[in-house]
This record gives C-alpha cells, structure tokens and sequence, in this order.
C-alpha cells in the first residue's frame, strides 16, 4: 500500500549527509525561476527534462541517463496532472546541487531513483505553494529525499533522524487522520442508533 511503501526505519544503514540546517535554508531560499511554470511542448517557462539532465550531470559528468528524461516532457491536456509533480522536481534540483552534493558521482543513481520513481508518490502530499512556506514539510522534504538517498542529517544518528521522520511522516498522519475520522464516523453512527432504539423503546412503552 501506499502507506506501507513510506514506512520508515528501513533494515539498511545510512551514511552521514548534509546539514539539515543547510538544506532547509536552501529551500527558504529557492529562487523564482525553480518556482516559473514547467513547460509543455507549447508553452510553460522552465524546461523540466533540461533542469534534471543538468543536476545529474553535475553529479557525474560522465553518466547521464537520457531515457527517462523523457517523463518530465508532457504535453498540455496532461499537464494539469502532472504540474505538481514537475514544480516539485524542479524545487528538488535546487536542493540536490546543493555544493555537498556535487561530485559525488555514488549518488546519482539514488538521485535518480528519488526524481523519477519516488516524486510521483509525494507529490500530493507536498504541494508546492504550500510546503515552501511550511517549516515542517520543508524539514520533511529534505528528510525524505535524504533517507531516499540512504542518507541522514549530519549530527545525527539513525535513530534519530528516522525518529525525527516519523514524526513529520505527512502520509502516516493522512492514514492517521482518515481512521479517526472512520472511527468517529463509526461512533457517531452507533450513537445514533441507540439514540433512536431508546426513542422507539420509550415510544412503545408510552403507547401501552
């Protein structure tokens, strides 16, 4: 399930990353053309496929997949769809060349694998517009997207950081939330049938 696929703490080890710190100022401090409006093959300003092809390439000049490029060229009846998910990579590419990042030709698969396979997982759940300006889904993005690429917060142990992830786990907590909300839905219905069974109860023995 989706919930199950974003449990955390999983049986690996994770190397130390960046500074949290870092990367959450850096988000803050995303500018405006990481924020313009991906382009279609008619219109739009920022081209996605461009924008990942240039931050793999600086992790490793010499290896850079072009197939899958091809994911973030979409034409404009899919583009509505697909608006958050490429906003949300561009944001993503920012926070990737970051100078910890660079020259770490290790890490371009992993980065790889968050861009293209884990990006359309999240995206509902980190609305551009809105997460630039949350300081908890800015610290949850970059915590995922460093426990994607088996990293944690440098100064950190794991159990710290997967705790600490836990925390601001966004799709526990819509899990959580939906099943209270079934709960409370479930109680009140039950309330209410009592409510009319002592009506009905009282109506009977009033009628004798």
């Amino acid at each position: 399930s989706l919930v199950a696929g974003y449990m955390l703490g999983r049986n690996r080890v994770t190397s130390e990353g960046p500074l949290l710190e870092t990367l959450l100022r850096r988000l803050v401090d995303t500018p405006p053309e990481f924020k313009e409006e991906p382009k279609t093959r008619t219109k739009g300003v920022v081209d996605v496929a461009a924008v990942v092809w240039d931050t793999l390439r600086m992790l490793d000049p010499y290896t850079i997949p072009t197939a899958a490029l091809e994911s973030y060229r979409v034409d404009d009846a899919s583009f509505p769809k697909e608006r958050n998910r490429l906003r949300l990579t561009l944001v993503a590419c920012w926070l990737l060349t970051d100078d910890w990042f660079l020259g770490k030709p290790k890490l371009q698969s992993a980065i790889k694998s968050f861009l293209v396979l884990e990006m359309p997982k999240i995206e509902n759940y980190f609305a551009v517009d809105r997460f630039l300006h949350d300081a908890d889904r800015r610290e949850e993005f970059a915590r995922r997207m460093l426990d994607a690429l088996s990293l944690r917060p440098s100064g950190e142990s794991e159990n710290q950081a997967k705790d600490r992830l836990q925390t601001l786990n966004s799709v526990m907590r819509e899990k959580v939330l939906r099943d209270t909300a079934k709960a409370e839905l479930r109680a009140k219905e039950i309330r209410d049938a009592m409510a009319r069974k002592a009506a009905e109860d009282a109506a009977s023995r009033y009628g004798e």
